[in-house]
């Protein structure tokens, strides 16, 4: 009878394990900002500071994904706290720098953050609010392909879809435009 029992709970775990992930859907939809024409960018701003976490996070598990600084631009996102991650991406006087505050248990980037500057210049970033991989409105790439002109691509969740899996995308294109003589990221 043990034996019987034994196998029946085992069973319930492995098929429990083997739905597990078609049962895990997105929680409410954080890329709404996506769907709207809104600007959170303005001339002069400061770059945000890093969110604060509640004990250590993961991040220092996953410092050796982060990216040693070698830009001006690298110290001032680093100063105002973020762990640099990926690669910067130039083009002219425009450079974008990715910074993240925490990591999940795989390392991946949470509470990431993408700044763009113009000549040294914050001028803005691609996302009103930091972001957290595999969730709705995620940074997909970027592409800077113009001295101040770049696009990037977001994860765009459905409540079906499993973490894995965003089932949409969308597609954002920037421009940098002086407004009162500072340069300001323009979606």
């Amino acid at each position: 009878m043990r034996f019987f029992a034994f196998l029946a709970s085992s069973s319930l775990v492995v098929g429990s394990m083997l739905l597990a992930p078609l049962a895990i859907a997105q929680p409410e939809p954080n890329g709404v900002w996506l769907d709207s024409d809104t600007n959170w960018n303005s001339p002069n701003a400061a770059i945000p500071q890093t969110p604060v976490f509640e004990g250590d996070g993961n991040l220092p598990n996953c410092l050796d994904n982060a990216r040693q600084g070698a830009l001006y631009e690298d110290a001032l996102v680093e100063a105002a706290g973020w762990t640099l991650t990926g690669a910067a991406h130039i083009f002219g006087d425009t450079t974008i720098v990715t910074g993240m505050a925490n990591a999940d248990g795989m390392c991946r980037p949470t509470a990431y953050q993408v700044f763009v500057f113009t000549d040294g210049t914050f001028s803005g970033t691609l996302s009103p609010t930091p972001m957290d991989a595999r969730t709705d409105g995620s940074l997909v790439t970027v592409n800077l392909y113009q001295e101040g002109y770049l696009s990037a691509s977001f994860n765009r969740y459905t409540s079906e879809d499993a973490l894995c899996c965003p089932s949409q995308s969308s597609s954002l294109f920037y421009k940098v435009e002086l407004l009162d003589d500072a340069p300001v990221v323009v979606p």
